[in-house]
């Protein structure tokens, strides 16, 4: 594949091309993430790593998305460096507000979904897997993100279990609606869960192995990049990207 550029590299491991898909597009059609011609040690070319260390590992007879948090832990004095470089990449030079606000969340780990740039009604779902991590062990999913560097995210914390919709808005992120922790949100780690969002103009919820884990009414509909998130040092392998758009 050599030969390949970056762009057919994508189309080849997603089976979608790197041209933003219209809503109409994604509307009509479910999106599966393919990470079967990904390769592995490298970041993965069906996301784009925006901060933290992303890449392609194999587990088992998988190949799945590494978030990995051990760099992250030994260069904390440095974590800003080179975000605002991606950044620059991810939108453009001219988004500013992005490149200020992207070295206030370089404690959150995120990867955007290459094709996908305005999600709005729908549902995303994803498999997790907690590995390691000593300050957090968390998996998330990532949605509304904006160009100034704004987002929304709904996680599992394997350190508090329970589940949480967060907000990232001006560079600081709030709490938005905790569900309930301990039980039954005590999983097993080292095996694989479903996570999983629906939203439907402001209504939201959250599901975890199939069990709604928390609902919450939006203040105004979402519409944005999508993709993955984490914390700090996590460690958290992740598989089986979909998207469904209504």
């Amino acid at each position: 594949m050599s030969g390949l550029s970056r762009r057919d590299l994508v189309i080849a491991a997603t089976g979608f091309a790197v041209t933003p898909l219209s809503a109409r597009r994604i509307a009509a059609a479910e999106l599966r993430v393919d990470l079967s011609k990904e390769r592995v040690g490298q970041p993965p070319l069906a996301f784009q790593p925006v901060v933290g260390t992303w890449r392609v590992v194999q587990d088992g007879a998988d190949k799945v998305i590494m978030v990995d948090g051990q760099p992250w832990k030994a260069n904390q004095n440095n974590r800003t460096a080179l975000l605002a470089e991606r950044a620059r990449s991810f939108y453009n030079a001219s988004q500013e507000d992005f490149i200020d606000n992207v070295k206030q969340f370089a404690y959150y780990p995120i990867a955007t979904l290459n094709g996908v740039d305005n999600f709005s009604n729908g549902a995303i779902s994803l498999k997790f897997k907690t590995i390691a991590g000593d300050l957090d062990r968390c998996s998330g999913i990532l949605f509304n993100v904006k160009p100034n560097g704004d987002w929304l995210s709904t996680r599992y914390n394997d350190t508090e279990y329970n589940i949480t919709l967060w907000t990232f808005h001006d560079g600081i992120r709030k709490m938005v609606r905790r569900g309930p922790g301990r039980e039954p949100w005590h999983l097993a780690r080292d095996q694989w869960h479903d996570l999983k969002m629906t939203v439907s103009g402001t209504d939201f919820k959250t599901y975890i192995n199939g069990q709604l884990a928390l609902e919450y009414t939006l203040p105004e509909p979402v519409s944005g990049k999508i993709g993955l998130w984490s914390k700090t040092d996590s460690t958290s392998y992740f598989k089986d990207y979909v998207v469904e758009s209504a």
